[in-house]
């Protein structure tokens, strides 16, 4: 089985009012779940083929849930604000790269034989800062380096071989306006063909989080339909194979206009599967990665009774 995780930064599962993905349309989301249904605090959906629940993104410590502290624990199972004692914003620190470095998913599923990627695709530019000590990697290119993984240049976004972390390539644009644009549902295909290489591929999508910082209503609601024909696109290569996938979050944000910044609200974990198949029991950020790597583990065959 291959398993795809779809990340969106900073989105929650929220009330109705004050909330863009209420007002948004989508369409490809709305198929899933039998209606306009990715909201509610409390929210549970579960059909033969795909489930909704909210996932605890306050990892049991005071504060408002935070990039850093929350992906890591998304990344890893290891409950990161409290190895901390904080929730920590942006990049992590020492002590949480240590923890990504010795238990990213990437790293587990990799020790088990299984090939990993990472979809999303990073400039030379990019690179430079980094290697200048100008730049920090993120939470998720932590993890991804420490099972392994090389990271994907503009070559393989060029041969349709990764996405761009904004889908569609309009950032890269105004760069180099030789690089093509792209529309959400051609990138989803993208995504969905090179997730068949694979048996576990993480997408990264952080203009959620950025758009909800800035409390624009009307670029959200854009995102958001955005992210719907991304799905689109990607069901549309996944839909017969072999294959589950799970879109989540690290913290709340762009549910909730009422509050400017991150929230206390859950998030969602939203699978779907082509198969019948036993999901975990999903509650918080910290289950995640420990319920991946059991679906994906490896079953022993039964050894027959001795005569």
């Amino acid at each position: 089985m291959h398993f795809v995780m779809i990340f969106l930064d900073g989105f929650g599962l929220g009330d109705e009012k004050n909330n863009p993905i209420v007002a948004a349309h989508t369409p490809n989301i709305d198929d899933l779940l039998g209606g306009h249904y990715l909201w509610g605090k409390e929210r549970r959906i579960k059909t033969e083929q795909v489930f909704l629940t909210p996932l605890d993104a306050s990892l049991d410590v005071a504060g408002t849930p935070q990039s850093a502290t929350g992906q890591t624990t998304l990344w890893t199972g290891v409950n990161a604000a409290k190895s901390l004692g904080f929730h920590l914003s942006a990049h992590p620190n020492e002590k949480l790269a240590k923890i990504i470095k010795e238990k990213s998913i990437f790293k587990q599923l990799a020790d088990q034989g299984k090939k990993v990627t990472f979809a999303n695709t990073f400039t030379r530019e990019y690179d430079e800062l980094v290697a200048a000590g100008n730049k920090r990697h993120s939470a998720s290119t932590l993890s991804a380096l420490a099972g392994g993984v090389r990271l994907r240049s503009m070559d393989d976004l060029l041969q349709g071989q990764g996405v761009y972390q904004d889908m569609t390539n309009e950032i890269l644009r105004e760069q180099d306006p030789s690089i093509p644009l792209i529309s959400p549902y051609i990138a989803g295909q993208n995504l969905g063909r090179l997730a068949l290489n694979y048996d576990f591929t993480l997408y990264e999508f952080f203009q959620t989080d950025v758009y909800g910082h800035k409390l624009d209503w009307l670029k959200v609601i854009t995102i958001v339909e955005q992210v719907d024909q991304f799905l689109g696109g990607f069901m549309s290569i996944v839909r017969n194979e072999d294959l589950a996938w799970l879109l989540t979050s690290d913290h709340g944000n762009l549910e909730d206009f009422s509050v400017n910044g991150h929230t206390q609200n859950p998030v969602p974990a939203l699978g779907w599967s082509n198969k019948p198949l036993v999901w975990p029991q999903w509650e918080r950020l910290e289950d995640v990665t420990p319920g991946i790597v059991k679906m994906l583990r490896p079953h022993k065959p039964e050894k027959p009774f001795a005569s």
